[in-house]
């Protein structure tokens, strides 16, 4: 392992140092354009041949820990100009929905809270469409993600931060879930004058919402667009 991830390493820095070196050649040789058709080498190829390389020894038994650090990543180690415009447009997407998600479902608490003051069954259970709707779009921004992630080199920077707020994004959508069962039991227990089981609940409730709040911050150390 230790052996695969020298030339691993060795391996990425040849390929980031190829881009001075052919982008330069590239594009200071125009003059010899028919002499570049001939040979056929640009940076690209040079990318891909490498990013080949790398994924035929992933692919190795033994790299087992390579093989889950990898997965769901573009298997190019170097990224087209495509797959970074297609990272961008996911990475904004999924943020703007999370934030809005993980807004709806952490604001709804004091809505749940004022339950017992509501008049009709309908007005309670809107406070329940609050932290389904939330859920859902943290769900949805999930999806922006690992769309990201998919356009991601996980030999970059951004390949790293997306791995990472994939991860809390994940634990911060399961808290979600218990805070929507949540509500969903208190408001049924308001409905059948439980007032115990409807603080339980609530307190069951506030402990998810709590867990979310305490996750978050950690997604703003990854990135300043959650700030």
């Amino acid at each position: 392992m230790n052996a695969f991830i020298l030339k691993f390493c060795i391996l990425i820095g040849a390929m980031l140092t190829t881009t001075a070196f052919v982008g330069a050649d590239l594009h200071t040789s125009s003059s010899s354009t028919a002499g570049n058709a001939t040979n056929g080498l640009d940076a690209q190829s040079i990318f891909a041949f490498g990013s080949q390389i790398f994924y035929k020894e992933a692919a190795q038994p033994g790299n087992e820990y390579v093989q889950a650090g990898v997965s769901g990543y573009s298997h190019d180690l170097v990224t087209t100009d495509a797959e970074d415009q297609t990272y961008g447009t996911a990475w904004r997407a999924g943020v703007s929905t999370f934030i809005s998600g993980y807004t709806k479902s952490s604001e709804a608490l004091l809505d749940l809270a004022a339950v017992p003051t509501l008049k009709t069954n309908a007005e309670k259970m809107a406070v329940c469409d609050e932290f389904s709707s939330g859920e859902e779009e943290i769900d949805q921004s999930e999806s922006y993600f690992l769309a990201a992630k998919a356009s991601a080199s996980p030999a970059t920077a951004s390949g790293f931060t997306i791995g990472m707020v994939l991860e809390r994004v994940d634990e911060i959508l399961a808290s979600s879930d218990a805070a929507d069962q949540s509500c969903m039991t208190a408001v049924l227990a308001n409905e059948n004058h439980n007032p115990d089981e409807f603080s339980r609940n609530l307190k069951d409730t506030e402990n998810a919402v709590q867990e979310m709040r305490r996750i978050y911050p950690e997604l703003q150390v990854l990135s300043s667009d959650f700030t």
